[in-house]
């Protein structure tokens, strides 16, 4: 196989993955998702784990043979002599054999997991980890062929999934960070009953439940938060407005789930989305040789998607009058702080097993 071979194969690979209805399976019989759903993942990762081998395959072999003359492997190295082009190049290589060799490393356990699935795992946490394992094999599929084609001068044919895996955890983050916002907000008002606070959740719950992003959530998030819902709707047909120990305990639940659905700021995509949405801002505002007084508005535009990533910043974002530049500056820098901190860590835990499959 060459490199335009490599490319396609993967690309079908991807397409298969995407073609699997994974949510249409959460409301089947329990043996259709051993007799169908599984094997079909299954399929799709072994797909994938042989490309990621054929890969490593085809450029451990062009990595020893590797030549100044390459063709477009050396496209780019116009200035410095042949050393510099041979090392520019094996870089290329070096990232995409690191690549392909942890992404194969990580579907193969996805693989395993699915293939010892308890013959009595419940449906929502089979489906759940079925789409885990397809998330995590298109991810690593789009950043492997990014390397590929930096290295091969290809074009591009899976790097728009990355954008639109983006846009959604966007939309998903903002709609927890709205139903935290509404259940939870500044604390119950002076005066607020169990009973209403509990009424106010169950609106909330039911704005996202009928949102359109609602299909975009993880299996096991719409799990928890219908089965509160389901526990709302019992507790009020059971009438137990008059047990306000049995309504508190309800409540902390459904705090604690909001609290929860927030750790959606683990993804990959959203970290790397939010460190250059505030690291730029940072630099705009507070290291600019004349910084505004006020926050341009192109640029509150910009921090508008930050919403759900810090408490101090979505009080920002949701003030109209919070403008004043001088504000922004301590929640900017702790949000930017933390999110270097998290990179560090996990590029030290990975420095033993390979790169990130998410930094491209």
């Amino acid at each position: 196989m060459n490199a335009q071979d490599l490319q396609q194969y993967l690309l079908k690979v991807v397409e298969q993955t995407r073609a699997l209805d994974i949510r249409h399976y959460e409301w089947r019989e329990h043996n259709s998702l051993e007799r169908e759903l599984l094997p079909a993942v299954i399929e799709s990762l072994s797909g994938a784990i042989d490309v990621f081998t054929h890969m490593l395959t085809h450029y451990g072999d062009s990595r020893e043979d590797e030549t100044p003359g390459a063709g477009s492997r050396t496209s780019d190295a116009g200035s410095g002599d042949g050393g510099d082009r041979v090392t520019h190049a094996e870089a290329g290589v070096q990232r995409i054999t690191d690549l392909a060799f942890m992404a194969r490393w990580e579907l193969y356990r996805e693989r395993e997991g699915l293939g010892k699935i308890p013959s009595g795992r419940a449906a929502w946490a089979i489906v759940s980890e079925c789409g885990r394992a397809c998330r995590r094999l298109i991810t690593s599929a789009i950043a492997i062929e990014d390397a590929m084609c930096a290295y091969e001068g290809l074009e591009n044919t899976l790097r728009h999934l990355y954008q639109t895996e983006l846009s959604r955890s966007l939309q998903v983050r903002r709609a927890y960070a709205m139903l935290r916002h509404t259940i939870v907000g500044d604390g119950p008002s002076p005066g607020e009953s169990v009973r209403e606070r509990l009424r106010r959740a169950a609106f909330a719950i039911a704005r996202l439940v009928g949102n359109d992003v609602y299909a975009d959530l993880r299996a096991s998030d719409r799990m928890r938060i219908e089965a509160v819902q389901r526990q709302l709707t019992e507790w009020r047909e059971a009438n137990r407005y008059s047990d306000p120990l049995v309504g508190l305990r309800l409540w902390q639940e459904i705090e604690n789930l909001s609290e929860l659905l927030l750790e959606v700021n683990k993804r990959a995509e959203l970290r790397e989305h939010d460190q250059a949405v505030v690291a730029e801002a940072h630099a705009k505002l507070f290291r600019a040789a004349s910084a505004p007084d006020l926050v341009p508005q192109d640029l509150l535009l910009q921090l508008q998607s930050l919403f759900g990533r810090d408490g101090e910043l979505d009080r920002l974002i949701t003030d109209p009058g919070s403008h004043s530049t001088a504000d922004w500056r301590r929640p900017l820098e702790e949000v930017l702080e933390g999110l270097n901190r998290t990179k560090q860590e996990i590029e030290g835990l990975q420095g033993s097993l390979g790169p990130s499959l998410f930094s491209f």
